[in-house]
């Protein structure tokens, strides 16, 4: 549930506490706190009912609309995970011995990539 006060500059601030998950913010008016404070909950709640599909299909602005990636984190979301699954399950589908045959990979860092 939400808790909106006012702060002694003149600003709101709304306070988070749901499902585990603690957020805050600040705002310059009350009805942005409580439009805020709104939103995430509908997000808290909303979130853990997507199926892996929905999930892996959510574009970075998408995520960042819905609370960012630390969001997902804090509701026992792993993004990475979901979003390569397809490629994590296929690297576990290997023997030991086809996984020492695969080349290195290649150093991105000096713009062979």
């Amino acid at each position: 549930m939400a808790y909106v006060r006012p702060l002694s500059n003149g600003r709101f601030r709304a306070d988070i506490r749901l499902k585990g998950v603690v957020k805050n913010k600040t705002f310059p008016s009350e009805s942005l706190a409580h439009s805020w404070s709104e939103h995430m909950e509908h997000q808290i709640r909303s979130i853990p009912l997507l199926n892996q599909t929905q999930l892996a299909s959510l574009s970075d602005d998408e995520i960042q609309s819905m609370g960012g990636t630390e969001l997902f984190k804090l509701l026992g979301i792993d993004l990475f995970a979901v979003r390569h699954a397809v490629k994590l399950d296929a690297i576990n589908a290997l023997s030991k011995k086809e996984l020492l045959q695969l080349p290195p990979p290649r150093n991105r860092m000096h713009g062979r990539g």
